[in-house]
């Protein structure tokens, strides 16, 4: 629970206001003075951020006051980015508690080694007195654009100068102007000095809590992540370790979410409330706890109600509302586990899984210490409103939708196999994935854009995606087809070049499969009883 009652040290010295030149401050980074907390978050901005930050130093806008603990440091390799410092052990080194996002992009930008490597990279145009990545044209015309790590030190800036810029004035004058305002650009900054790290995460939180804030699972870390060589100790490193049961990335915020419900805490934080606080001993078990319930949690989606992936789950909701019931029944009985999958399916059919914060803490309320099968009860009243149509081949497929979750999980009931190899497909890491956000990718068989059946479901494959697919699709058996929805009328259509009724046919057996695969998974018409175990009980009270 929370140690609200738990008081912050008073700082002895007030904080100490400095204004320091921005090349006074990369000194002090080159010296290895600088550090960053364990309790800081990673770096979040991108290159573009970073020119914005550097337009803000050349036109003269301010950039936000920085706030440093200074305190010792062990001797270490800092890195920031490509840029790499061998640092000494001091007494006296700078620990950022507020600015990380734009030391690292000024250090990144202004000391990287190489002035293309580094992903922050940068360019000022001289002729329109831009900053870009660097630019493709540069070769051509190397005298107009002036890389950033040129700009630091007046020598070599005067030096790039000359050797590029010696027959145009304008170049000149502007290269020089941007090197001067850059270097002495004056940054305020706070020194924070005490000995308890506890107190900068209090600060840290504070300075949180307004302005342009963190995710409330960052500062959540930030205040008690890391403290103990214990794993896992941050909400990403939860969402790594869930990783290992191939479900896929689970949403930082959602497993927040959890752990708050975990707590016996408000499942958001409420406005003005502030991030929550525990002590040491407490926020260790709160991640392992959240880790283990997550874990059974996605044990039952798997394994109990046939949702393979996080990213089929129609909505998220519902991974909040189980992580509670199985962290007060971590072994329920089969029955209260074959009417919470029915819950699952029927609340992500109704939209009933739609429903908003409100809406989540009325429901957590449905579950009860205590009384089981009363909470698979409660939580099957929820979604006792039967749709009056389910989610159909005429809709347009946007992966993106409940819906079009829906339909991808009816697809891979079928069991699909590839095209080639006829081996089954598995729906991990190791097929049908892109990028590195591991998303499911469904593609087209037939390309265009016009209305209809060619943006629906009837057009997309359970299938990675390859070149030459429709030829594939005409070369493949039959029984292979059919674990696709492809009957030999749509193969048929499909060999004479006829897309329209391909589709159609396609989508004639796909809305009878649906209609099915939906019906048993949802089980309407059937008793929602408890066990006979529990009437027998309720009957001898």
């Amino acid at each position: 629970m929370n140690n609200n009652d738990d008081i912050p040290e008073t700082l002895e010295r007030r904080p100490e206001a400095r204004a320091f030149k921005l090349e006074d401050w990369l000194g002090e980074l080159r010296q290895g003075r600088m550090r960053i907390p364990s309790f800081q978050r990673g770096i979040k901005w991108k290159r573009e951020d970073a020119a914005k930050l550097f337009d803000s130093l050349y036109r003269g806008f301010p950039i936000g006051t920085l706030l440093f603990w200074e305190t010792r440091a062990e001797a270490g390799e800092i890195t920031f980015g490509t840029v790499r410092i061998t640092a000494p052990a001091r007494s006296d080194a700078l620990w950022v508690v507020d600015g990380q996002q734009r030391l690292v992009s000024l250090a990144r930008v202004l000391l990287a080694p190489h002035p293309d490597q580094d992903d922050f990279a940068l360019y000022f145009d001289l002729d329109q007195a831009r900053f870009l990545p660097p630019p493709p044209e540069r070769e051509a015309d190397p005298s107009r654009w002036l890389p950033m790590t040129e700009v630091l030190e007046s020598e070599r800036l005067m030096q790039w100068v000359f050797a590029h810029t010696a027959e145009n004035k304008e170049r000149r004058e502007r290269a020089f102007t941007l090197g001067r305002r850059i270097r002495e650009y004056d940054i305020p900054a706070y020194l924070v000095r005490t000995e308890r790290e506890e107190t900068l995460r209090e600060v840290f939180g504070r300075i949180n809590s307004t302005g342009k804030k963190l995710l409330q699972s960052e500062v959540f870390d930030a205040l008690h992540g890391a403290r103990s060589p214990s794993r896992p100790a941050t909400i990403p490193q939860i969402a790594a370790e869930l990783e290992e049961l191939d479900f896929g990335r689970v949403d930082d915020k959602l497993l927040y979410r959890l752990l708050r419900v975990l707590q016996g805490e408000d499942v958001s934080e409420r406005v003005g409330a502030g991030p929550m606080r525990l002590s040491e001993a407490a926020a260790e078990q709160a991640y392992r706890q959240t880790t283990e319930t997550a874990k059974r949690v996605i044990q039952f989606l798997m394994q109990g109600a046939g949702i393979p992936r996080y990213d089929l789950l129609p909505y998220k909701q519902p991974f909040v509302l189980l992580g509670k019931f199985f962290h007060f029944y971590p072994s329920p009985q089969p029955r209260s586990r074959e009417l919470l999958a029915r819950w699952v399916w029927r609340g992500a059919l109704n939209g009933a899984h739609r429903g908003d914060t409100v809406s989540t803490r009325s429901n957590l309320e449905r579950i009860l210490t205590g009384g089981e099968e009363t909470s698979v009860q409660r939580l099957l009243e929820m979604v006792e409103h039967r749709p009056d149509a389910l989610p159909d081949v005429d809709r347009p497929f946007k992966f993106s939708f409940a819906a079009s979750k829906l339909q991808a999980l009816a697809l891979m009931a079928l069991g699909p196999r590839d095209l080639e190899s006829g081996e089954q497909i598995y729906l991990g890491n190791g097929w049908g994935l892109v990028g590195e956000d591991l998303h499911i990718s469904l593609p087209a068989v037939i390309s265009g854009s016009r209305p209809g059946l060619e943006q629906s479901v009837a057009n997309r494959l359970m299938h990675p995606p390859r070149a030459k697919l429709r030829r594939m699709l005409e070369q493949a058996n039959l029984d292979i087809l059919a674990t696709h929805g492809i009957t030999q009328d749509a193969l048929e259509a499909l060999l004479a070049k006829n897309s329209a009724s391909f589709l159609n046919q396609r989508a004639a057996f796909l809305h009878n499969h649906f209609q099915r695969f939906f019906a048993r998974h949802a089980r309407w018409d059937e008793s929602d009883r408890p066990s006979l175990q529990s009437l027998l009980i309720e009957e001898e009270g």
